[in-house]
């Protein structure tokens, strides 16, 4: 392929033809609170927002999202077409960012490239057998540093599937996250 021969204005003109599609989703993002679709996931966040009906919480520290009962939750992805067979946390993983992550609801969704494949709920203490391995990781370098932290500790897509709830597909009935227990 030759700069500017026919194949290539051909695909400039079939972007040009798709990019002015995604005005309707980035306005669509934007009335929810995402500001770029294509940042930190922001297209995907709106569908689990949509599908999940939750409301974003915009900034990038503590919780993603506040379902109708003004609960704030973890959103969490993980795209299977790549090596990632985990969900990721935090680079600066400590105990109470851990107690944390164990005092509030998640969102795990699972995609496979662009293509939502499943949704799981995990509740408040649903991490517990996660985090109490996580701790006793820590736990081997308190001697030596106080202040350690895990690099990212990664949830199993395993561990979500065995001690979460399914919300999408929807089963019949469907569950809502919101009155999830």
């Amino acid at each position: 392929m030759a700069f500017f021969d026919k194949q290539h204005q051909f695909d400039i003109q079939k972007l040009e033809g798709l990019w002015k599609k995604l005005v309707d989703l980035e306005d669509l993002a934007k009335s929810r609170g995402i500001n770029d679709i294509f940042q930190d996931n922001g297209a995907k966040v709106l569908q689990q927002l949509i599908i999940s009906n939750m409301k974003f919480l915009p900034g990038r520290e503590g919780n993603d999202a506040e379902d109708k009962n003004g609960v704030e939750w973890e959103f969490k992805s993980v795209n299977i077409d790549t090596s990632a067979r985990g969900f990721s946390t935090d680079h600066h993983t400590t105990v109470n960012l851990l107690d944390r992550f164990n005092s509030v609801p998640w969102l795990f969704s699972i995609y496979k490239g662009i293509h939502l494949q499943e949704m799981y709920v995990v509740s408040p203490g649903g991490l517990d057998e996660w985090v109490a391995k996580q701790k006793a990781g820590l736990t081997k370098h308190w001697k030596t540093n106080k202040d350690y932290e895990l690099n990212n500790p990664k949830i199993s897509i395993k561990y979500v599937k065995s001690h979460g709830i399914l919300v999408y597909p929807f089963p019949n009935p469907p569950v809502d996250p919101a009155n999830f227990d």
